[in-house]
């Protein structure tokens, strides 16, 4: 019995842990599944029935903006963009619905288009008027395996991205067309493990340690947004665990602590307190 309780308290107390793992958001899989069968089902409609035609002219001008981001052709983004814009005026005159069955059948059209290229590395004229610069995106940042098309997201990841663009390029971010919380959560959690890369810093030269401080800058602005909109997420704890792979262990501390002291008995505690020894441990070796 006495050896039993000696361990017990052995574990509890702090070592020295370098953090490793940023926590995950904590995803409702029926709550996300019960949206994804909602688009599904919204897609299916779209195909058995012919869409209202001022629906799909907000299609067509979608497709074409895709068409001339993947060229880079600038002044026809913009053309493209004023013309989403005077054909929505249109379709939004009547419900909302038929424009989410076109953007669930647009996703679905997309994901076919997707798994093509992935089988066959030849990106069809349909891949890029549904998702324009994607292949030269999936490149930049990283996110197909390295020497493959083979993805590192899921096919989730995928559906939320495509929403997400569909969303910002027609200015339809509010109401039914808003993302849910589920999706958000997905979608952030994905691009805190792998940081989205901007056209710009991706040309720019950069040393390991400038990479290194870039990708924790993107990791820090996805877990800033993600605990705007999520409250529940460990928000303290994961700048702590990338703060501290920054080198910034004053910084980490003081996440670690602002965790404890908000979630001192969490499922995270123990984890906070072992990487809060560690950045101490860090700071009293003359580290920052």
């Amino acid at each position: 019995m006495l050896l039993i309780a000696g361990s017990a308290i052995l574990l509890a107390v702090p070592r020295g842990i370098a953090p490793t793992d940023i926590p995950p958001p904590n995803l409702d899989g029926r709550a996300f599944q019960a949206t994804t069968a909602r688009d599904d089902a919204r897609a299916l409609t779209a195909q058995q029935r012919q869409l209202d035609v001022d629906v799909r002219a907000v299609g067509r001008e979608v497709r074409a903006y895709s068409e001339a981001a993947a060229a880079d052709r600038i002044q026809e983004m913009v053309a493209a963009r004023q013309r989403i814009t005077r054909a929505l005026a249109v379709a939004l005159r009547h419900d909302a619905e038929p424009l989410l069955e076109l953007r669930a059948y647009q996703m679905r059209r997309f994901m076919v288009e997707l798994r093509r290229w992935q089988a066959s590395g030849i990106e069809s004229d349909e891949l890029t008027a549904l998702g324009g610069d994607l292949v030269k995106m999936l490149r930049r940042n990283r996110w197909c395996r390295s020497g493959s098309r083979e993805l590192v997201m899921d096919g989730r990841v995928v559906r939320v991205l495509f929403k997400k663009r569909w969303n910002e390029l027609t200015g339809l971010r509010q109401g039914p067309f808003a993302l849910t919380l589920d999706e958000d959560r997905l979608r952030y959690g994905f691009l805190i493990e792998h940081p989205f890369v901007r056209d710009k810093q991706a040309s720019l030269p950069a040393t390991p340690k400038i990479a290194a401080a870039r990708q924790g800058a993107a990791r820090l602005a996805m877990i800033d947004k993600l605990a705007k909109r999520d409250p529940a997420y460990h928000d303290n704890l994961a700048r702590g665990v990338v703060l501290y792979q920054m080198d910034r262990f004053s910084m980490a501390s003081e996440a670690f602590r602002r965790h404890l002291a908000t979630r001192p008995d969490g499922p995270h505690t123990l984890r906070a307190q072992n990487y809060l020894k560690a950045a101490l441990d860090q700071m009293r070796t003359g580290a920052i």
